[in-house]
């Protein structure tokens, strides 16, 4: 069953190339409806829309069928191009991020602690501190992450464990993530990619 396309009024993150913007949408318009950036993308190639409903993410990628300049930025007539879906998080977006990071081994109760790298919806890469012991690849773990202010319990994976004289890089896979926290996750990152692009305008 296809999904609905975006209403008027909602927001969507627009990634065109490497860039995310967050727009809003003006109104539905022959076949796809209208958006509303801030600032333009450099290129319009490939597209991809992301947008929360009641049902969760959803996504589709399309391409701009007109474009022109308003007071507040530009506005694209975007039409779908395939199918409109639900949201695939393993092709969630990432953005390079170093938040503290606490991460416990289940089953052992081991703590490690260090930064992460880059986070998405799906997991996260991150350099940990020399502990008496390493992490044991594929155990289930609990991961810990300062968001706004609070530290999240998001519940995970050792993916990758890659260890030398300093420390060990991971991977984390999450696992049953709830989507109140997927949610929360991917805001944490288009923001981070919109004040990294931001910053690259400067």
């Amino acid at each position: 069953m296809a999904v609905e396309l975006p209403v008027p009024g909602a927001l969507v993150d627009v990634v065109a190339g490497a860039e995310v913007v967050t727009g809003r949408v003006d109104q539905r318009r022959h076949g796809g409806f209208v958006v509303e950036l801030p600032v333009e993308p450099a290129v319009t190639e490939p597209l991809r829309l992301y947008w929360n409903s009641p049902g969760g993410v959803h996504t589709v990628l399309a391409r701009v069928a007109l474009r022109w300049p308003v007071r507040g930025g530009v506005r694209w007539h975007v039409l779908p191009v395939g199918v409109t879906e639900r949201g695939n998080r393993r092709d969630a977006v990432r953005a390079p991020l170093r938040l503290k990071l606490q991460v416990v081994e289940q089953a052992s109760g081991a703590v490690f602690r260090g930064r992460t790298t880059d986070v998405s919806e799906t997991g996260l890469r991150g350099r940990l501190e020399l502990t008496g012991g390493a992490p044991a690849e594929g155990a289930a773990v609990e991961v810990g992450l300062l968001l706004r202010g609070a530290v999240f319990p998001l519940p995970g994976r050792w993916q990758t464990v890659i260890g030398d004289e300093t420390g060990w890089d991971v991977a984390v896979a999450f696992t049953d993530l709830a989507d109140s926290l997927a949610d929360l996750l991917r805001a944490h990152v288009f923001a981070a990619l919109r004040e990294q692009r931001r910053l690259s305008l400067l």
